[in-house]
């Protein structure tokens, strides 16, 4: 099985989910030939600073800031992996830095691949339904919350600020439509009281790489079976300063 991994790069959240899903899946035999990199949330420089200042306020942003230089400067100087290169490199996985995932040359490319799997790893663009039809058995996308529920940006964020105990995890197929498709697998993780945002995101990242192997092996095997979805759900978009303030007076954190 050929597996491409869209995504996009940070060093906080996907390299937690990146490090244990390639391991696994070099244990299990699940060829992953490529992986493309997107642009965080596929905006500029600028306008992902903005949101990011806007949404953690002036402490937490210089916080964050400084955690990621940190964090960088360690995987420049091969101390520690948090940067999709460096952990592709440590398993010989070829690595495409792109702007457009639905642009006809990259879609020419993965053609060339002739994938079995598309895996959508917090891709933030949406697959047209040219890219959709390119892989042989078709696009998996991974959602960090027990859809239809919580569709849409930072479900964990959602799950918190309403109050769940649980952090639902959904492995599904993929159609022109936000998180929609049909399921392959769904997990469940617990909410612990007073935890951070950024301590569930870690989590369920983790959680998330032993359900997408799970999911990929029962395809390969030919044992998966597709569920449909029960009811219609919800959606939510990026959260606004003002849903910030009250997740911190609910006794969550941000970091």
């Amino acid at each position: 099985m050929k597996i491409i991994i869209i995504t996009q790069d940070d060093p906080f959240y996907i390299c937690e989910f990146l490090e244990l899903f390639l391991a696994k899946a070099q244990a299990t035999k699940l060829k992953v030939s490529l992986i493309a990199v997107l642009p965080p949330f596929g905006e500029s420089l600028f306008d992902l600073i903005k949101r990011m200042y806007d949404f953690y306020g002036l402490i937490d942003f210089v916080r964050r800031c400084m955690q990621y230089v940190w964090l960088l400067s360690l995987d420049k100087v091969g101390i520690i992996r948090r940067s999709v290169t460096s952990i592709a490199k440590k398993y010989r996985i070829p690595v495409k830095k792109i702007l457009d995932v639905n642009a006809p040359e990259f879609i020419s490319s993965l053609r060339s691949i002739a994938p079995d799997i598309i895996l959508s790893v917090s891709a933030p663009q949406i697959f047209r339904k040219e890219l959709l039809g390119v892989p042989k058995w078709g696009c998996v996308n991974i959602h960090c919350a027990k859809l239809p529920k919580y569709r849409g940006m930072m479900p964990n964020f959602w799950a918190m600020y309403h109050g769940d105990s649980i952090a639902g995890i959904t492995i599904h197929t993929m159609d022109e439509k936000i998180d929609r498709g049909k399921i392959i697998v769904q997990s469940e993780i617990p909410i612990f009281p007073g935890e951070s945002l950024d301590s569930l995101i870690k989590r369920s990242k983790r959680a998330a790489a032993d359900l997408v192997i799970q999911a990929l092996v029962q395809i390969k095997e030919g044992k998966v079976q597709l569920r449909d979805y029960e009811e219609n759900g919800s959606y939510f978009s990026f959260p606004k300063p003002e849903h910030v303030r009250k997740l911190r007076e609910r006794g969550h954190r941000l970091l």
